[in-house]
Formats: C-alpha cells, structure tokens, sequence
C-alpha cells in the first residue's frame, strides 16, 4: 500500500493496465509490468509531506497522514490527530483521503484508521493493437487500519497493518486486501526506518484475480538544529515490480513555530521520464491546525498540486511552549510514554550546575499536558542538555537549573543562548 515516489507516466500506464484487465481488454502495451498488477492507486503518495519530502524526513517530525508511509512513525504523537487531503493528477483524475491517529492508553500505541479515494470521469487508453480503450468513470477505494507500538527505553517501534480494496472498472468491480509492516529506530538525533508495504495482497474480478506489486524501503534521516531553525534530512531507496527502484533525498527547514518549508530529489532510475527531478512545499502551523501544500511538476501531465489539512485534538498547539532552536513537540524523537502522570520523576537527568535549594529556576518550557514536557524533556537530552520535569499547579515545566542566586542563573541562561537554546530565568 505504499503511496511514495511516484513516477507519474508509470502511474498513468498502471491506471490503464487495470481497467483494461477489468473490463476483458487485450494486454496493454505498458512498461514496468503494468499489465501483471492491480490496484495500482496504491503507489500514490497520501498528503502534501509525502508528495515533497522522502518518507524518511517525514518521519523525523510525524504526523497522521504517515499512516500511509511507515506506520511505526506514528508513535511519535503525542495525541490524537486528523487529517484531509486532496490533489488533482494524471489530467481529470482527483486523488482524496482522510484519516485520524489515536494514541491508546498512556501512547506508547497508537491507531491508525484511514482511507483514499481516486476518481475519474474519462479515461482513455490504447491496447497493443492501437485500439481505443475508454472508460466513462472508475474509481478506486482503499480502506486502512495499522497499529504501532513504541518500545520503552529502546529507541525502537513497530507497526502492521491491512488495506481493504475496492475498484470499480466497467464492466465489473474487484475487491481485494494488501499487508504493510513498517520499523523505525532512534539512534540520538539519527532516525533509521524500513518498511515493507503491499505484500501478500490481491485484486479478485469476476473472471480472474490479479496481484498486488508489493514495495520495499530503506531509508534514515537526521534532526540538526541551529539558532536559524531546524533542518531535518534524509534520504532512502525504496524497490517494486510497479516501478523498478527508486532514490529519494529531501530537506525540510522550519524557521519558525509556524513555517516550514520542503523540498526533495526523486532518481527514478528512469531513461524514459524526463523533466525536472525536483519537488518542494510548504507547511503553515496555527494553533492546533495545520496547513501544507506540495506542488510536483510533471512532463506528460499538467503539475500536481497537493493540500492537506491537518487537526490536533487537545486544545494547545504543538510545542507553543517551548523555544524552537530545540526539537520539541513535533519535532521530538518518538518515545514510548508508558510511565503513570504520578511519576513524571523517571524521566529526570542529571543537572547542568548542582542541585541546590536555590530561588531561581532555568526553565525551557512550561506544558498543559505531561506527554509534551517528557516529549521536550527528551528532545533536550538528545542535545546534551539536562532537564527534570517539575508540577507547577495545573501544568508541567521542564526545567534544566536551579540557581542560588540571579546572577548565577543569568549566566547559564547567556552561556546557553550562545549555542542557539533560549531559555527563561523565573525567580520564585
């Protein structure tokens, strides 16, 4: 069910290749095999991230729309999130889905429930005579449902899932199923994923049944940040019968809480695609909604432009609280939050400067929820900064000094601003 590198001329060709199977047609002269495999909608990137950056860059900062990606990204939210998103490709075919990510219990789990529509009111082909093979309207529906898991204090989570598949091609309809299983590991600020998507899968019709291309991906990324914003790249490979391989290497740059900006690099290893290998985006952050948009130039094709619409249940937006020369909230390693709200002390790391009983308070940031101060807690460590977690009424702050006196406290505030890492000194 992989919807990744989509090399757009081969999409097209796929398309065809599964009506004309469906509807009783001679073999279409295709490349890739596209006359061996169906549902081919599969190969489509879901969302605006997707379409402009590599799975692998993606991930360092994951949100819902993943679930079509590597499921195991997922274990990075810290609540639940929903998402819309649309685009129009292959001239007249409109390309939809929607989904929601609902961390369980304490998150360390988090599920996945999804699904995407591709329709199209004309189609037209050719078979391997020259003979005109046309379609009034099919459409395409696969229905998702994963599972991810996040093993505490490893580094590592684990996710699987199903895709159920329906299209409609006249004169029949098919209906089918596909697996994905997916990995991902933190190694400090280093991200490591794999992924295996649309195995064991297949599309029955009234007179045959047809298999679906299954895909493997490797690939890894980094978090680096600077007192300009955060850099998060990447690259990976990624192999099918569909398509042959694939390389990919992207960027994403956030220069603020609000912005970010996007761009990648798809090798398709193809002499016949010709064209601009280039694809760039943005996303636009207020509040608990977020807005991104890809645009992705094509040869044959008028330009996709993609936009995705995406919603953080929990009424405060991500890492508001926390200075953004740090990965934090949605920029934080996903970690496994297993440990009860009584707790919050076994997240505690050794301190920048001793312990005292002092009077005044480093602190980077102060949270509503107490999944995001171990989120921003960990991001810290992963900087080599110390911090503790402590209650302050209704909310949670993380804390990384305690100080003697102003003097002391302001000095270790200027000596951290000098690396890029604003925090704030509170006297009590």
């Amino acid at each position: 069910m992989t919807r990744n590198h989509a090399n757009w001329r081969s999409a097209s060709f796929l398309v065809l290749a599964a009506l004309c199977v469906a509807g009783g047609a001679v073999e279409v002269a295709a490349q890739d095999g596209a006359g061996v495999h169906a549902a081919p909608f599969l190969k489509i990137p879901v969302g605006a991230r997707l379409m402009s950056s590599p799975d692998a860059v993606a991930g360092l900062s994951p949100d819902a729309t993943l679930m079509f990606s590597n499921p195991a990204f997922l274990t990075g939210l810290p609540r639940a999130e929903a998402f819309i998103t649309t685009s129009e490709w292959l001239d007249n075919m409109v390309f939809s889905s929607a989904g929601v990510a609902l961390p369980i219990g304490s998150g360390a789990t988090v599920l996945g429930i999804g699904a995407t529509f591709l329709y199209s009111g004309s189609v037209q082909g050719y078979d391997s005579g020259m003979n005109l093979v046309s379609e009034e309207s099919f459409y395409d529906v696969g229905f998702d449902f994963t599972v991810s898991h996040a093993f505490r204090g490893t580094g590592l989570s684990l996710a699987a899932g199903t895709t159920l598949i329906r299209e409609h091609v006249l004169p029949t309809d098919g209906s089918g199923y596909a697996f994905h299983a997916g990995a991902s590991y933190w190694m400090g600020r280093n991200l490591l994923h794999v992924a295996a998507r649309d195995i064991g899968g297949s599309v029955s019709f009234d007179s045959e049944s047809w298999s679906v291309a299954p895909e493997y991906l490797v690939g890894g990324g980094r978090v680096f940040a600077s007192g300009l914003g955060q850099f998060f790249a990447g690259a990976q490979v990624s192999d099918s019968d569909a398509y042959g391989t694939r390389v990919q290497l992207g960027v994403d740059y956030r220069f603020n809480q609000s912005l970010t900006l996007r761009s990648a690099f798809n090798n398709n290893l193809d002499s016949e695609q010709r064209g601009s290998p280039f694809n760039a985006g943005f996303g636009f952050q207020y509040g608990v909604v977020t807005l991104d948009y890809s645009y992705t130039p094509q040869e044959y094709f008028s330009s996709v432009h993609t936009f995705s619409l995406l919603y953080e249940f929990g009424g405060a937006s991500r890492g508001t609280a926390a200075p953004v020369t740090v990965p934090h909230g949605d920029f934080a390693p996903p970690i496994a939050d297993s440990e009860p709200t009584a707790a919050p002390k076994a997240t505690v790391a050794a301190p920048a400067t001793p312990r005292t009983s002092g009077t005044h308070v480093l602190v980077a940031g102060s949270h509503a929820y107490l999944e995001s101060a171990r989120a921003e807690v960990r991001a810290l460590e992963l900087l080599k900064i110390p911090a503790k977690i402590e209650s302050n009424g209704t909310r949670f702050r993380v804390v990384v000094g305690r100080f003697k006196n102003a003097g002391e406290a302001e000095s270790a505030r200027r000596e951290y601003a000098s690396n890029g890492h604003v925090f704030t000194v509170i006297a009590e």
